[in-house]
């Protein structure tokens, strides 16, 4: 005899307690990893509570939804906090369209939280952004940075990254994606590798340019800048603003119009601000440059170098890969594909 006996009820048990644990170790096998932080990492989450909201956010990403049908680059995200004495997940998705344009994770989980907790709860009780890749690497693009910087507290915010192939979590400060302007080298006119000719007119042309452009809404930080290509050439603009908030940065502007004219590689920008002032780029602007100066990079040809000017004769330089640590652009991602567009595209020399 059986030693569990012959009774139906017992034999019933029996096989509902075997249908039970070979689900269970079913659920088991198919279940991921679970994640771990990189030693360096641990240094930067000390407390035990953050590191469990840390990795419950991270689990969340990996189920939210996306929509990138041009790049198909799925940027998945979540970020976790207590809010009235409970835990709160708010997850966020990129999300892709026509021109191509986007929204992308960070603004997508920044907004949710803002919708859900308002903006007092963005500002003060998000504490990090977990994104899941299979490669942890760049950080989040400019105009990323940019509402980061006015949504949260951003001096103490953690960005992390769960990297899917191996579970690994890599956790950075969102403060080391951020250059500030003053901190911009300052340089005399003399060390600045342009002409006094050359540079003299590129600053005329950014303080005319800034003269223009639209303000109905931007009432500070306006700022003009022109550049000077490769060929010889020199494009300015303005920043203007227009009612449905899609402001048009003067970098942006500028590069927009060297383009049309098919001249694709550029030496200098000179930004200026008011009179005295010194000028904010915004990271998004930043953007615009860095992918232009990827362009030089491509065909061999120095990074464009970033000049601002505060009208009175003094001035700060860097280059577009410092002001926009730890970016990415086309040439990332396409490096054939924009080599073989310079080529058929490119008239200057």
């Amino acid at each position: 005899m059986n030693k569990f006996g012959n009774k139906p009820g017992t034999k019933i048990a029996l096989l509902a307690t075997l249908v039970f644990l070979a689900g269970f170790w079913t659920l088991r096998a198919d279940a991921p990893p679970k994640w771990k932080l990189s030693k360096e990492s641990e240094a930067l989450v000390p407390d035990a509570k953050l590191r469990d909201e840390i990795l419950d956010a991270l689990d969340a990403a990996e189920k939210a939804g996306t929509d990138p049908r041009i790049t198909h680059f799925n940027v998945r995200v979540a970020t976790a906090f207590i809010k009235d004495g409970k835990q709160r997940v708010v997850v966020g998705g990129n999300t892709e369209y026509e021109i191509p344009e986007g929204i992308h994770g960070e603004t997508s989980v920044l907004n949710h939280v803002t919708a859900l907790y308002g903006p007092d709860t963005t500002r003060h009780d998000v504490r990090f952004l977990a994104f899941v890749a299979k490669q942890c690497g760049a950080s989040s693009c400019g105009d990323c940075r940019d509402y980061q910087l006015a949504t949260t507290d951003y001096e103490h915010l953690l960005f992390v990254c769960g990297q899917s192939t191996d579970r690994t979590v890599k956790v950075t400060r969102f403060a080391d994606q951020i250059v500030c302007e003053r901190n911009f080298p300052e340089v005399e006119a003399a060390k600045i590798p342009l002409a006094p000719e050359e540079l003299r007119l590129l600053v005329q042309a950014s303080q005319a340019a800034r003269l223009g452009g639209v303000t109905l809404f931007t009432k500070e930080r306006h700022t003009g800048g022109a550049a000077l290509s490769f060929a010889g050439k020199t494009y300015r603009a303005a920043g203007a603003d227009d009612a449905a908030f899609h402001y048009r940065y003067p970098i942006g502007g500028l590069l927009q119009a060297a383009m049309t004219e098919r001249d694709y590689f550029l030496r200098a920008i000179v930004v200026s601000g008011e009179n005295g002032e010194w000028p904010v780029v915004n990271y998004r602007d930043r953007q615009y440059g860095y992918e232009a100066s990827s362009f030089n990079l491509a065909a061999g040809k120095p990074p464009i170098v970033l000049i601002l000017s505060n009208g009175r004769g003094q001035f700060r330089m860097t280059t577009f890969e410092s002001a926009l640590p730890n970016a990415f652009s086309t040439a990332d991602f396409m490096p054939e594909a924009l080599k073989a567009f310079l080529a058929s595209h490119r008239t200057g020399k």
